[in-house]
């Protein structure tokens, strides 16, 4: 996850739960994950059960499709955007998500990494700009 992924832990908001077989993700209505066998990226909101969406397969170091079962309505507590490092989709609890399109994902598999070992601080700084929200910074990997 790159360092100008951003985080509210303590924010209230409302989540749905969407269930499949094997993985529940609890997204933001307007959080995006690719769905059905395109991948098309969908807010949450617009995934209906029996649509599939995309699971993380580590054995198999791919993706794969899963109905979905069942959709819930929760309110909980922490707001996070994941930014990959290195592009492809952030895979929340076990599930592909987005943050973007697929191509703006795919540019920025270059445009990260040389942003964050060129000028952090001025990364930051314009994620900040364009995001006035007081939010905090999740860094990692």
């Amino acid at each position: 996850v790159s360092s100008f992924s951003l985080a509210d832990p303590s924010a209230k908001a409302s989540f749905l739960s969407l269930t499949t077989a094997t993985a529940t993700v609890t997204l933001t209505p307007t959080h995006k994950l690719p769905a059905g066998p395109a991948k098309a990226l969908k807010q949450a909101s617009e995934v209906a059960v029996g649509e599939t969406i995309w699971l993380a397969s580590p054995a198999a170091d791919t993706l794969v499709q899963a109905p979905v079962l069942g959709i819930a309505s929760v309110e909980a507590e922490g707001l996070h955007s994941p930014l990959t490092k290195h592009g492809g989709w952030p895979i929340v609890d076990g599930v592909a998500t987005s943050y973007n399109s697929a191509a703006v994902v795919a540019r920025n598999k270059y445009l990260v990494p040389l942003v964050e070992s060129v000028c952090p601080t001025l990364g930051r700084l314009v994620v900040a700009a364009t995001n006035p929200k007081a939010m905090h910074y999740i860094d990692g990997e």
